[in-house]
């Protein structure tokens, strides 16, 4: 981070104000009536977080965020000003802003898939139900279901049901026409689970409202441009430069409110997910991003549910500990949930007049300053553009009335004609996608007695009368994604390393250590029990197990062990593996370090549906070669020499018993 300061303006007396990287980290409001300068003091903010190293998502509902993109060239309006020319230098050399366009190739096309469930893996159970039902929503809410209603929360249920289904048997789709398909013609169990709170005339109206996503210009924002991705969004893909990320995503190429809920939805939902994957590295201080989002009110309003609100309070409400500041802007906050109001530790106050506005900040200015509640409300009022009051207990004991400083960029509306011009050529081709075949699977893979067809290989997927070679190396093989490096051994081994003093003082070093795979077999199934141990009736439990590829042992994680078990009395379902804990990667085989040559026989998948089966009431849909990544440590005691081998996992760290 090269400044920990924001430079923001100058007080009356000609003082400079600036706030804390930290005060940004607990979230900032910036609250004005229509031409007070409240999105000028935003832009402000965002100027100086970017000039500081930190990527910026913004989401630009009116075409005046664009404007970033245009450094002020005026040397003497800045110095006139009050601003030294090298603030705008520092800010043109450091700084990219890329303009986005959802649904249009006019600026940077960005595309979303709302049925891409590669997000959810490695989530917890609980994320992974959040994950899903925030999904449902907002495929609900796109295509025209109000979800606090009935009808709306039917088919928000069962969307949920359906996105879990595939995820847990791996059916990619692609494309509505895909989620249609299988909707039209459900497996039993899954119809068993929609049928009580889906009609079948409700059904029908959904698969009606699906079809219309698939004609004119609507498809556009699940098929024009390139995926959306936080990576991208933050720059973090890129290579070769220094420069900080702007991302300004133009609302505008939306064609209704609906659209732009969807959207904004998607990307948060999708940029809480990689939070929860890319946690801050030193405690909970430090700023990973900033998210900007001008003219919130439609998005978050006090009492409707549109199908971005429910992740937008998510993001207010943890955001912080994992380094995601967020900035909003409203000329109304009146108009915004109070809950979301209270997360917000620092306002920005510019001119309000109206008593439902005032009266919506007074109960915070209650908490923050509660003994100046009057004199700052009477303030505010009277205050001209561009003038503010700032609240910010954590780093001022007192409001401070300032002016804010001028933008070190143009502040202008950049229309959609304009948009073409400020795309460099070099960015169109970094995001332009190579037309390919879509994955597609054949409508009796949807059926519950299909999945032992899993996708093979890309020409199996593009062309289902085309069979792939067993085991040959275009066949897909999942990889863990290892996250334990050489560097960090040492400190995963010592817990296994017998000492004294406490395990102070370890008896045994690391010698020296080798990365390797050690291959597995996943097993997607269905178990069949009974409801409770009185009832009849019976329910089917979708699950996944791992088996040693050579052994065909069970592998079970216990108290930082994984362990192989040739028997086990846990229920299957009960059994803990590296569901929830583990993500994996689909690679060809010719793409993975690895020599297959090692496995010696080739996988039997029949062997193993029957060793299953006959261990367990099941039925195995889906077997896939599994390879784990191993670190392969050599140690030796310190006092006599003798050594001994300890096979660590390069994913969890823990230790891998065969005994």
């Amino acid at each position: 981070m090269k400044n920990n300061k924001l430079f923001l303006g100058f007080r009356e007396e000609g003082e400079t104000v600036t706030l804390s990287m930290e005060s940004l980290q607990k979230h900032i409001a910036c609250f004005g009536a229509s031409g007070s300068g409240k999105t000028v003091a935003c832009k402000v903010i965002v100027e100086e977080v970017a000039r500081a190293g930190i990527p910026v998502i913004a989401f630009d509902p009116q075409g005046d965020i664009a404007s970033l993109i245009h450094p002020e060239p005026d040397d003497q309006l800045l110095e006139g000003k009050g601003i030294p020319a090298g603030i705008r230098d520092s800010f043109a050399q450091s700084v990219e802003v890329v303009i986005w366009t959802p649904g249009s190739s006019k600026g940077l096309p960005l595309s979303i898939n709302p049925l891409r469930f590669e997000d959810a893996s490695g989530l917890s159970v609980e994320d992974s139900l959040r994950f899903f039902s925030a999904t449902a929503r907002n495929v609900a809410g796109l295509i025209g279901y109000d979800t606090d209603n009935d009808e709306g929360k039917a088919a928000e249920s069962a969307l949920t049901a359906v996105f879990e289904y595939c995820a847990a048997r791996h059916i990619r789709m692609s494309s509505f026409m895909e989620l249609i398909d299988l909707l039209t013609d459900l497996p039993e169990s899954i119809n068993n689970i929609i049928r009580p709170v889906m009609s079948a005339r409700l059904m029908e109206d959904m698969l009606r409202k699906l079809r219309l996503m698939t004609m004119g210009s609507r498809k556009l924002i699940f098929e024009t441009g390139y995926p959306a991705s936080v990576e991208a969004l933050l720059g973090l893909d890129r290579t070769g430069t220094s420069k900080t990320r702007v991302s300004v995503i133009y609302l505008n190429t939306l064609g209704s409110q609906e659209e732009k809920e969807f959207f904004m939805a998607s990307i948060t939902q999708m940029l809480y997910n990689w939070l929860l994957n890319n946690p801050l590295k030193k405690g909970q201080d430090g700023l990973q991003a900033l998210l900007y989002i001008d003219e919130i009110a439609p998005y978050l309003p006090p009492v409707k549910m549109p199908a971005c609100k429910e992740s937008l309070m998510l993001l207010f409400k943890q955001a912080r500990k994992y380094g995601l500041g967020c900035l909003i802007a409203t000329q109304n906050p009146g108009d915004i949930d109070y809950k979301s109001i209270a997360q917000i530790s620092t306002y920005c106050i510019g001119n309000l007049k109206t008593n439902q506005d005032l009266s919506k900040i007074e109960t915070r200015l209650e908490a923050m300053a509660p003994l100046r509640v009057k004199e700052i409300l009477s303030q505010i009022p009277a205050l001209t553009k561009g003038n503010f009051v700032l609240l910010s207990p954590d780093e001022f004991s007192n409001e401070i009335k300032f002016r804010i400083r001028w933008l070190v960029t143009r502040h202008d509306v950049i229309s959609e004609d304009q948009l073409s011009e400020l795309t460099p050529e070099e960015l169109r081709n970094k995001y332009k996608l190579t037309p390919k075949k879509p994955e597609i699977q054949t409508r009796e893979s949807f059926s519950d007695n299909s999945f032992g067809q899993p996708f093979e290989s890309e020409t199996a997927a593009a062309d289902p009368t085309i069979k792939p070679t067993p085991e040959n190396d275009k066949e897909s093989v999942l990889v863990a994604d290892h996250a334990l490096f050489e560097a960090d051994l040492y400190k995963k081994i010592r817990p296994y390393l017998p000492g004294k003093f406490f395990g102070l003082i370890k008896y045994e070093k690391l010698m020296s250590a080798t990365f390797d795979y050690l291959p597995l077999i996943r097993a997607d199934m269905i178990y069949t029990r009974r409801k409770s141990w009185f009832s009849k009736q019976m329910e089917e439990l979708p699950l996944t197990l791992y088996l040693d590829y050579r052994s065909m042992e069970i592998v079970t994680i216990s108290k930082r062990s994984i362990r192989f078990e040739a028997m086990t009395k846990i229920e299957p379902h009960k059994i803990e593996d590296f569901d929830n804990k583990v993500h994996f990667i689909e690679e060809k085989r010719d793409k993975t370090d690895y020599d297959f040559r090692k496995l010696g026989r080739k996988l039997d998948k029949e062997e193993v549906k029957t060793l299953l089966s006959r261990k367990y009431n099941v039925s195995v849909s889906n077997i896939q070669l599994v390879l784990l990544p191993v670190w392969n440590c050599q140690l030796a005691h310190r006092k006599s020499g003798t050594q001994r081998k300890l096979q660590l996992d390069a994913c969890l760290g823990f230790c891998v018993s065969k005994q």
